[in-house]
Parts: C-alpha cells; sequence; structure tokens
C-alpha cells in the first residue's frame, strides 16, 4: 500500500484537482485507491459528487469503524471532508495528535494506494498527512510566488520527516496550469528544476495544461477522464500518474491493461532527467 500526499501551503495551484486526477486514473486503470479528504474546505469530496451529512474524515480520525465512515465512488472509495475538520485543532488536542491518520489507515486493508488531499496551511491535518504519507507530490503553479514559497514548504516537509515520519519522500514537483504560449512557463520550468536538485528531488517531466474543462468537470462532480477523456487535461494527468506509479517504485511493464489508453504525445514534457530522491456502509452523522 503506497501513501501519497498532495501538498502545497498555497491556494490555487491544482492541489485537489491533481489528488483527484490521480484516485480517478489509478481508479479506473484497475488499482484499489482509497481518496482521504484532509481539507477542511471538502473541495475534494464535492467535486466527487459526496453525499452530504454522512460520517467521513473526522469520524475516521476519532476511531469510527472504516466501514461506517467509506463512501463508494466510481473510481475510488472516499473518506469525505466537512466543516467539522475547521475544528481540528481544538478537537484533536490529544498527546500523539500527529499520528492519529497514521493509526488509523492501519485499520485498512486491501488498498492498493491511498491519496491524501490536504488542506493549504501546514495545520495539524496537513502535519497528519506528512506523517503518514510515503511520499509528497509538491504541486507548484508556474509562477514567481509558487517559486518563492517552495523553501518554506520544503522545509517544513523536512521538519516533518525528521521528527515524526522517517520515511517520508518527496516524490517530486509537478508544475500546474502550465501555459505552452508563454516564456514565463519556460523560465520558471528552469527555476523550479534548480530549486528541485537543492531538495534532492526533481520536477516531474509531465507538466499540466491549463484547461477549462477541468472546473466544467468539478461543476458535474466527475472527474476529467470521464468528462472529457481526451482533452490536454486528461492526457496530462494520465501521463503524471504513470509517471509517478514509476517514481514509486511501480513496474510499466506491469501496468494494467484494463487502463483507458490516453493520447499523451502532445502532453508538454520538461527535458530534465529524474534524479533519485535521498463495500461500503454509510451512516448518518449524530
Amino acid at each position: 500500500m503506497k501513501i501519497i500526499a498532495m501538498t502545497n501551503k498555497k491556494g490555487g495551484v491544482g492541489k485537489t484537482t491533481t489528488a483527484l486526477s490521480t484516485a480517478a486514473y489509478l481508479g479506473q486503470s484497475g488499482f484499489s485507491v482509497l481518496a482521504v479528504d484532509m481539507d477542511p474546505q471538502g473541495n475534494f469530496s464535492q467535486a466527487s459528487g459526496a453525499k452530504k451529512d454522512e460520517a467521513g474524515t473526522f469520524d475516521f480520525l476519532r476511531d469510527a469503524p472504516p466501514e461506517n465512515c467509506i463512501q463508494k465512488m466510481a473510481k475510488y472509495d472516499l473518506l469525505a471532508a466537512d466543516k467539522r475538520l475547521s475544528r481540528a485543532e481544538k478537537e484533536f488536542d490529544q498527546f500523539g495528535r500527529e499520528h492519529l491518520l497514521e493509526n488509523a489507515l492501519k485499520r485498512l486493508k486491501g488498498y492498493e494506494y491511498i491519496i491524501l488531499d490536504t488542506a493549504p496551511a501546514m495545520s495539524v491535518l496537513t502535519l497528519n498527512a506528512l506523517t503518514a504519507a510515503d511520499a509528497v507530490v509538491v504541486c507548484c503553479q508556474t509562477d514567481s510566488f509558487s517559486l518563492s514559497g517552495l523553501d518554506d514548504l520544503m522545509g517544513n516537509i523536512a521538519l516533518a520527516k525528521q521528527y515524526y515520519n522517517p520515511k517520508l519522500s518527496v516524490a517530486g514537483i509537478l508544475l500546474t496550469r502550465y501555459n505552452t504560449q508563454t516564456k514565463i512557463s519556460e523560465q520558471a520550468t528552469e527555476l523550479f528544476k534548480a530549486k528541485a536538485k537543492e531538495f534532492g528531488t526533481c520536477v516531474f517531466s509531465t507538466a499540466i495544461r491549463e484547461n477549462v474543462a477541468i472546473k466544467d468537470s468539478q461543476m458535474r462532480q466527475t472527474d476529467i477522464f470521464s468528462y472529457s477523456p481526451t482533452c490536454h487535461a486528461a492526457e496530462d494527468y494520465a501521463a503524471f500518474t504513470k509517471e509517478l506509479y514509476i517514481a514509486l517504485g511501480g513496474d510499466k511493464k506491469k501496468w494494467p491493461k484494463s487502463s483507458q489508453k490516453q493520447s499523451s504525445e502532445s502532453s508538454p514534457r520538461i527535458s530534465i532527467p529524474r534524479q533519485t530522491a535521498t463495500r461500503k456502509h454509510t451512516v448518518r452523522r449524530r
């Protein structure tokens, strides 16, 4: 079981979209996937069409039976977020609270991948995600604000690794909302490569192009592969998910043949050699 956290302290960088698309593509490719919405805003849950007023992430962290908390979506299972998570700092005040998610996930069996969507803040919930995860994907828009915040974010990840989760690694930096028509994106890419090298990680060779179909699919509460399987965003996220799969030790020759084929020939590829970085029973909430 691989646990992957999608994170950034900055909002609007495609973090939730990346978590949703990765979970969906892994799921439709034949893998068993659980998505965990760790963001009180609940954007992942809303975009998935999750039922409201059902037990979810909050209850799961408080030791409710998993079968009472997990909702079954078309391509993945989901622990949905709700506004109660906004009280996490006060509600989860016990000693060792950074390990709540890690310990809760140990009760689960049968999942090959667990995808964690985190809030745009280094809160106790995000720290729980970093403590539980095997790897982190840092989602960054190709702009100066994302670049300038990278040092602080990587510092936080390093501290989480040092004090809470020695196995944690940064799988790579994913560039999102990429505009192939501007030189700014190209210039920013080079700067991100240099930063990645400093941190002992890499920039994924797949970049996610800006595409209005993403917002449309989220409005319709479905994933991009179901909504528009041949659009640029679907091509890019399919290519990225396979790249992530290999980065985490997967054998590309063993990628399930049941995977819906996506043409990724036109996906933007960034020339950079990869570096090796040192069921469901719902219940009403009471």
